[in-house]
């Protein structure tokens, strides 16, 4: 089994005691952030605007209107093209694949079979 299936050690690591000097270099950071205007997120205060719902709800001509087709699926399968010819196709030789015919090959009852 991996370790993470077996291993019960839950211990947490301990976090390290704050030294002088990296109180110190934290504390001039931090100066140095404040003369560059940098705010912290907490202290930042956000500036809200009072929505104006009044001249949303009561115009409903500002609505986009999304075009739409009234063609039915994915849009990823093409339409196969439709025959509306006079030919015929049909088995020209035995176990053959389709082929156009000839008005001969249409009327010759041998078409199609084994010679």
């Amino acid at each position: 089994m991996p370790v993470y299936y077996t291993d019960t050690n839950l211990k947490k690591r301990k976090s390290r005691k704050v030294t002088a000097s990296m109180q110190k270099a934290q504390d001039e950071h931090n100066k140095y952030l404040k003369k560059l205007g940098y705010v912290p997120k907490e202290q930042r205060q956000r500036e809200t605007k009072p929505l104006r719902l009044d001249e949303l709800w009561n115009n409903y001509d500002n609505r986009k209107v999304i075009p739409t087709s009234d063609k039915v699926g994915n849009g990823l399968k093409k339409s196969k093209p439709l025959y509306t010819g006079s030919a015929v196709i049909g088995q020209a030789y035995n176990k053959g694949g389709l082929q156009v015919l000839s008005t001969e090959e249409i009327n010759d009852p041998m078409t199609g079979k084994r010679r």
